[in-house]
């Protein structure tokens, strides 16, 4: 229904549907090799298939893999690889020097690396806690319980509040809203922020209440656990009727509600065997650019340091004499050897003397650096932080923190811009209305070479989410002594009612709040509401 004085247009009429038949097409079996049966609401009847549960792990190491695996991603430094070969080295009879000071440089390098990367699993440890005890309601004789994440299993009755995550691939069967939709938003899966309508089966409509919820005992017969998040095959058999489903029947762990007051479903798959779970890879061990960089550099020196001792070990064989008593030797220490292997030992022990043209210290440095910067001023940077959802910065990892704000040529713009949007200018009847510039006509000025010149804004003018526009021709009722009233009219009505914006609150201009399933029609709508058009049912 819109309002602007006198007009009154009640578009619900338009919204409702009479109910549509349910046609039994026979127990059509999914295609696919093999299928899973699914009890719902019937914990025993699943008890013998041992469905997997619903707690996730996301780490990248446990007790019995971080040493050798932490070893193994320290060593694919070649700096590691280079020390850990002159300490071998060091504890040989030809190493003029101690072993410990190469072991003892190593192993701190290595402590601290390690103590790092213990750090850094246990906060994700601590993240995959807290996201498994995260409280779900769920039915229990004619009466929702809440429990943990990790405590639910497949075939459970569930509901599922407002812009509350699902916590695992729920079959939709009813909700609040007419028609039995939802709104779904998929930003953790895809990035897309706009809304999706999931429709539940016209004959679970009713299952909405615990009373009447605990009288549903359908049985799902669906595709086993893959990872295509937009495929679903499957059937329904309630009271030896059989529906098939399809996607828009699938609500997916990740997502989550929105526009709905709650709506009720039967848990399909559960924990690493969800949609979004089988398309996440273990954590990676990434390497930043800087590391590479790095290793490239160390291998230069090292072709240096190995030049330096070929040079080395050739002028010892040849200046080197047995009669040269100057040099302390005795007889003994050189009657078995030849100016060959006197060449060959000298020139691993000048490596050893050389080894610290390539510095230890400096991986301990940037580890440090890396590990303060992330811990102590990326997680507190202002900056970084957002206000409306209260929603600081956190760095997970800091093995990557030189890659931050760097833009390759194939990155997509959608990652680079907000998803916000504004009515800031209109055209109607080929006449421009709106002041100030926008940024395409900065951009295109300042490639011409022009000055902009920016444009007064009305003190009175209207400043709302969604609404940066300033026209006194327009504001306030004044279009209808612009010479196109008609056309205005048009223009606002349509901006009015061509949308699926769900209005919620009080039925006021300054209390409604429009939920769009995307930002371009609250924008719309919100400007035909500050135009007197105001949609509010």
């Amino acid at each position: 229904m819109v309002r602007s004085g006198s007009l009154s247009v009640d578009s619900s009429a338009s919204h409702r549907r009479t109910p549509s038949r349910t046609v039994t097409l026979g127990h059509i079996q999914p295609q696919a090799p093999s299928y899973r049966t699914v009890y719902c609401n019937d914990r025993d009847s699943n008890m013998p298939v041992r469905f997997k549960g619903n707690s996730i792990s996301t780490t990248k190491y446990n007790v019995f893999t971080f040493l050798p695996k932490g070893l193994f991603e320290q060593f694919r430094r070649i700096a590691n690889i280079y020390f850990l070969g002159i300490s071998c080295l060091s504890m040989t009879p030809i190493s003029p020097v101690s072993p410990i000071t190469n072991v003892a440089p190593l192993s701190m390098v290595l402590l601290v690396s390690l103590i790092k990367e213990a750090f850094e699993d246990w906060k994700r440890f601590q993240n995959d806690m807290s996201i498994n005890n995260s409280t779900v309601e769920i039915l229990e004789d004619q009466r929702w319980v809440p429990i943990p994440w990790r405590k639910l299993q497949v075939g459970d009755i569930v509901k599922i509040k407002q812009d509350t995550f699902f916590p695992a691939d729920i079959l939709f069967l009813s909700s609040t809203n007419p028609d039995g939709i939802c709104y779904v938003e998929t930003a953790n899966l895809d990035g897309e922020t706009n809304l999706k309508i999931r429709k539940a089966l016209e004959r679970t409509w009713d299952y909405l209440v615990p009373e009447k919820a605990s009288e549903f005992k359908g049985e799902i017969q669906c595709e086993q656990p893959n990872n295509s998040l937009y495929t679903f095959t499957g059937n329904l058999v309630v009271q030896k009727q059989t529906l098939p489903l399809c996607p828009d029947q699938l609500l997916l762990r990740g997502c989550s509600l929105r526009n709905t007051e709650y709506i009720v479903g039967a848990v399909v798959f559960t924990g690493h065997e969800t949609k979004v779970m089988m398309n996440a890879m273990n954590a990676p061990s990434k390497r930043s650019t800087l590391e590479k960089k790095l290793d490239k550099l160390i291998i230069t020196i090292f072709c240096v340091l190995l030049t330096m001792c070929l040079i080395g070990a050739i002028g010892c064989s040849i200046v080197t004499d047995r009669e040269d008593l100057y040099l302390g030797l005795q007889k003994s220490d050189w009657e078995y050897r030849n100016r060959l292997a006197i060449g060959f030992f000298t020139f691993f022990t000048l490596i050893t003397l050389f080894s610290s043209i390539i510095p230890i210290s400096l991986y301990v440095s940037i580890e440090m650096i890396k590990f303060i910067q992330s811990t102590q001023f990326i997680n507190r940077d202002l900056n970084m932080y957002h206000a409306e959802t209260n929603t600081p910065a956190s760095a997970r990892t800091s093995n990557l923190n030189e890659e931050l704000g760097q833009v390759e040529f194939s990155d997509k713009t959608g990652t680079l811009t907000r998803n916000l949007m504004e009515f800031f200018k209109c055209s109607i009847g080929g006449i421009s209305y709106g002041c100030g510039v926008t940024e395409i006509e900065r951009g295109i000025a300042q490639r011409n070479g022009l000055k902009v010149h920016e444009e007064e804004r009305s003190t009175a003018a209207i400043r709302e989410k969604g609404f940066n526009f300033d026209d006194p021709r327009l504001m306030r009722g004044a279009w209808r002594n612009e010479p196109n009233p008609d056309l205005c009219k048009e223009l606002f009505r349509c901006l009015a009612i061509c949308h699926t914006v769900l209005p919620e609150g009080d039925e006021s201009p300054e209390k409604i709040v429009y939920q769009a399933a995307s930002p371009d029609e609250a924008a719309l709508v919100t400007a035909a509401k500050n135009f007197g058009f105001f949609f509010y049912r």
